[in-house]
Order: structure tokens, then sequence, then C-alpha cells
């Protein structure tokens, strides 16, 4: 069977992000039933020295160090979505995948005692939704990687016109 890779993911546009944590609150009342931004699959991180806001969530890994920790199988790409979630009765809450996540992304259910993290809603991401300010975007990667080339290109073609007019 072909692996499915996701081929959709939430980008951070940090220098949009006021930390109003509207995506925490979404996202704790989509999976949980209620405002409770502990609950939530996506963290805000701030830094009020440096006045630094971060959403972080799951990157979806296409090669997830997440899963390949689990000892027991508990973390499995949908073949849907292309997202990666936790099976709760797989999940034996020895927080593995937690230490492995080299983004800080994957969460722990404290009353159920299991792993948790972003499943990308099915793949109509809530947080994304009611991120009024755009901090948060679901973005299609193929074209986010052929605009990354053309804003790259374009970088080189000002900077080498500036030169020849210099």
């Amino acid at each position: 069977m072909e692996e499915v890779i996701m081929d959709k993911f939430i980008e951070v546009n940090i220098e949009k992000c006021t930390a109003c944590r509207i995506c925490e609150f979404t996202c704790s009342l989509h999976h949980f039933g209620e405002i409770n931004p502990a609950k939530s699959r996506i963290k805000v991180h701030i830094v009020s020295k440096d006045f630094f806001y971060y959403p972080n969530v799951c990157q979806q890994c296409a090669k997830a160090p997440c899963v390949e920790s689990c000892p027991t199988e508990a973390l499995k790409r949908n073949e849907e979505t292309g997202a990666i979630e936790v099976i709760q009765e797989d999940c034996i809450g020895c927080r593995k995948c937690l230490r492995a996540c080299p983004f800080g992304a994957m969460g722990f259910n404290a009353e159920e005692k299991i792993a948790d993290k972003c499943d990308l809603c099915g793949g109509d991401p809530e947080c994304v939704k009611y991120c009024f300010y755009g901090a948060l975007e679901f973005k299609d990667l193929d074209r986010t990687i052929a605009d990354m080339g053309t804003a790259y290109v374009e970088k080189i073609r000002d900077s080498y016109l500036q030169e020849g007019i210099q």
C-alpha cells in the first residue's frame, strides 16, 4: 500500500499573530466541547519579555519522529486526510512521542493519560477558520513551494536589476 503524505498543512505567519489565542479556544471547543486552552492541540507560545508570539501546531511530518518513537504504534497517518492521528485505545501514555517531536507540537491529555495532537480537524482546521488576523493558513504544499520558487526568482531579478542600474 502506498503511504499517504499530507499535501496540505497549516502555515504559521508569525508576523500576523497577536496572541489573541482564538485558535486555542476554537480547537478545544471543537475537540472537547469546552473553551479550555490547556486542551487545545495548537499552543500559542508567548515570550512576554520580547513580545513574541508563536502558534505551534503539528507539521504532519512525512517521516514523523513521533510515529517512529511510539512503541505501541498508536500514531497512524489517516489515509483520507494524510494527518497523523492518535489511536486512543493503543496509546499507553509513555510520552515518547512528546520527546521525539522536534517542534514540541505533541500534547498530552492529562485526563485520559494519552498523547494528543492536531488532526487537522479532518481536513478543515477550525483554528484556521477563526484566525481573524491571518496568522494561520491552510495551504497546499505544492502551490506553496511553487510560490516560494517564484518569490526567490523575483528577489534575484530585483537584485540583478538594481545592480545593473547602479
